[in-house]
């Protein structure tokens, strides 16, 4: 008899591929021409990723939206739009590495979005987080940052916005309709961020901030858009559908891992001590958190 994964377990496989695919777009994001303007940058990015999803969505002859699964497709795509506007931003002025030890904020803000959002009890898994935390402080090399206020600042804000995104997905589920697919819902959102950026794009008259916009640049944003906008969105709705929102953003501890050991790769510089030893705190705080959260049996 064929024996298939649990859906608990292939939410969590699933979001190995996403820590991955995260890791490798804080230096894909990097090679895109600084010159060029974030806010249509961003805009265009984010209105391919939705298209791609449009073919598979059509062939499923969906209804139109309701109004209110409309306004929350706006207010998530908002959160979308602050988050990717601000890192493309925030990069103009500092390196993939010090966006990824900022990022690190994330899950634990996210606990705190659980609690005040969903009314869900965190404090059981505060403490795993923290140690990987730690780990991915201590991995990164919290040394050696680069600190620029600006773009702290301006990230932090992105940092926030994508900290509420999943559990304000699971608050405005019923708005959204609970038969909703992962892919439907990625695609919702995405479109109604690109659109929101497009218009500020377009009232802000900043479209002619893409004029030196290269072929090069033009393959860049189509990665990003194919691999860490449309597949990461697309894992991160069909994982949070079995685990808690903050557990499924906590495994972006092992995206810094993976940035790291990517960084070391293509600069062939072998990672310090504390590298290794944030390695195995993130490790370490991710196996005490997954056994925390066990998957839903029923999606919820």
């Amino acid at each position: 008899m064929r024996q298939t994964l649990s859906p608990g377990l292939t939410a969590h496989a699933s979001m190995l591929l996403w820590a991955l695919l995260v890791a490798l777009s804080f230096f894909a994001a990097a090679e895109v021409n600084p010159s060029l303007d974030a806010l249509p940058l961003t805009a265009l990015r984010l209105l391919l990723s939705g298209s791609l999803f449009l073919p598979v969505l059509l062939l499923r002859r969906p209804g139109p939206p309701s109004a209110r699964a409309l306004l929350a497709h706006i207010v998530l795509g908002g959160l979308l739009a602050t988050y990717f506007g601000s890192l493309f931003e925030a990069l103009k002025h500092t390196k993939a590495l010090d966006t990824a030890l900022l990022y690190v904020s994330v899950p634990l803000l996210t606990l705190g979005g659980e609690r005040l959002l969903l009314g869900k009890p965190v404090l059981q898994r505060l403490w795993p987080t923290l140690v990987a935390a730690l780990g991915a402080l201590a991995l990164l090399g919290l040394d050696n940052a680069h600190f620029d206020a600006y773009a702290y600042g301006l990230y932090g804000i992105g940092c926030l916005a994508m900290a509420l995104y999943g559990p304000l997905s699971q608050r405005l589920k019923p708005w959204l309709g609970g038969d909703r697919s992962a892919a439907s819902l990625a695609c919702g959102n995405l479109l109604t961020g690109g659109l929101l950026l497009a218009l500020a794009s377009t009232l802000g008259q900043r479209w002619d901030g893409l004029e030196g916009i290269a072929l090069r640049d033009i393959g860049w944003l189509l990665y990003l858009a194919l691999t860490a906008t449309l597949a990461t969105f697309w894992l991160l709705h069909r994982a949070i559908r079995w685990l808690p929102p903050a557990t499924v953003i906590a495994y972006s501890y092992l995206s810094g891992l993976f940035a790291l050991l990517l960084q070391s790769f293509w600069l062939q510089q072998v990672p310090a001590p504390a590298a290794w030893a944030g390695a195995l705190l993130i490790l370490s705080g991710m196996a005490w958190l997954a056994r925390l959260s066990p998957a839903r049996t029923v999606p919820a």
